[in-house]
Formats: structure tokens, sequence, C-alpha cells
């Protein structure tokens, strides 16, 4: 049975946002995008800040001499985010918004229960 919530998300326009990276995408990508997208997940500033090219360069260990070039494909190709602008271009992991619960408790479900099912 959906809930409110799921109905909410139905009428305006679904839960079908395939943007972003889940964790199972990152095992498909060159080592090098890899790595720095691992590092970036791991990275307490890297992922509530974002982080310049400069500063993943001095961090990760054995960086790739492109990393600013590796960000902007990964940028181009939606697994990061760019924020802000050059020379202060900060990036940041671009995570796929987990789907929802179907599960019958809680608020929603309770709310669910007393709205007609007129639809």
């Amino acid at each position: 049975m959906p809930g409110l919530f799921d109905r909410l998300q139905k009428e305006l326009g679904g839960d079908d946002d395939s943007s972003g990276i889940s964790p199972l995408d990152i095992a498909d990508l060159p080592e090098d995008q890899k790595r720095i997208l691992l590092w970036m997940l791991r990275d307490r500033s890297a992922g509530s800040d974002g982080v310049t090219a400069d500063v993943l360069q001095s961090k990760l260990e054995n960086a790739p001499k492109n990393c600013a070039a590796i960000l902007k494909d990964l940028a181009r190709s939606g697994w990061v985010i760019g924020l802000g602008e050059p020379p202060n271009l900060r990036f940041k992991v671009n995570l796929r918004r987990k789907r929802g619960s179907n599960a019958g408790f809680g608020l929603w479900s309770i709310i669910n229960d007393r709205l007609p099912d007129d639809q």
C-alpha cells in the first residue's frame, strides 16, 4: 500500500530521478576516477563543503597528475557537482537519492489511513 509521501511524489513527477551515483556505479569506473570518488566519499570536508582539485591533489596519496581534468570529466558525466566559480571551483560527489521505504508504519501511514481513497 503506497503511503502519502509516495502519492505526493507520484503527483509531483515521481521518484525516478536517476541522476547521481550509487555505490555500485563506482565499481565500473576507471581506476583513477574510482580512487578520487572513494576518497571524496571518505573525506568529511569533501562530503560537506566540496573539495578543489588542488586540495585533492595534495591530500590523495599517489594522486594522478591530472586531478583537475578527471574532476571535470566526472562533473560532465554527472558523478560530481561543481560548486562555485574558478579558481575556487569545488566538487562534491553527486549521490543518488535513496528511494523511500514502503513500510506501512509511522506518521505517513497514519495520515494516509485517514485520507479518502477517491483517486
